[in-house]
């Protein structure tokens, strides 16, 4: 995992839980500065054993979800980790969403979650979506289970996101996009006209023929459109 971040000695990483800094040691003798944010007090203690020959290094005693990411290392910072997995999806949107996104996001993940961050539509989740609007997903390392003690039951991923300079829209929007795509995924195995229906109250027929007017064929499913036909879909509904 550390050789897949490709770290340089000018680069400045905030570390995802560093636990008892396995990680954040590898970090340390590589990268100019990490910041590590940790939300247990006994490891936060352990850490500061750890670390004690690390000068470069900060530990952050705080809930990563409610942390403000982009103020603890200048522009250009860089984010990794291995993360709980059931905090994945809100994870990747925080930071993300951060007045000064990082420049790289490297985050060990569920494989069958990372599976689905980089696929092609026709598998996509809310989460993929809120990634895509973001950035450039990738799938870069596998690491099975048994790599870990004690060993977890599924497998893991490397996901790396390359923030794009500006979101697939602006950025103003992006609450109101979210809020409009949120009910289509909660129903993702139903067909388009079912929620929209259902979400703004207008007949199936009505339904059917917004979507054929900006050319979705009304018998698709959410996790089957693009970033691109979402945001016409969007649009067009906003704009009634």
């Amino acid at each position: 995992m550390v050789e897949a971040l490709e770290l340089t000695a000018t680069d400045q990483v905030v570390e995802v839980g560093p636990g008892l800094g396995a990680l954040t040691v590898e970090l340390a003798s590589r990268a100019r500065a990490v910041v590590g944010v940790e939300i247990d007090p006994a490891c936060v203690k352990a850490l500061g054993l750890v670390l004690r020959d690390h000068s470069n290094v900060r530990i952050v005693e705080a809930n990563i979800l409610q942390a403000p990411v982009a103020d603890f290392l200048p522009a250009g910072y860089r984010v990794a980790g291995n993360v709980p997995y059931n905090l994945t999806g809100a994870l990747f949107t925080h930071l993300l969403e951060q007045p000064r996104p990082p420049r790289r996001i490297d985050l060990l993940v569920q494989q069958e979650v990372a599976e689905r961050i980089v696929a092609r539509p026709g598998g996509w989740s809310l989460a993929t979506l809120g990634v895509r609007v973001y950035g450039q997903p990738e799938l870069v390392l596998r690491v099975p289970r048994t790599a870990f003690l004690p060993q977890p039951r599924v497998d893991s991923a490397l996901v790396r996101i390359i923030p794009d300079t500006d979101p697939a829209l602006p950025k103003a929007d992006l609450p109101s996009f979210f809020r409009f795509v949120t009910p289509f995924f909660q129903a993702r195995r139903k067909q388009l006209p079912f929620v929209l229906s259902r979400k703004l109250g207008v007949s199936g027929v009505e339904a059917r023929a917004r979507l054929t007017v900006i050319d979705i064929d009304p018998a698709r499913r959410p996790e089957t459109l693009s970033l691109e036909e979402w945001r016409r879909f969007f649009e067009s509904e906003r704009g009634r």
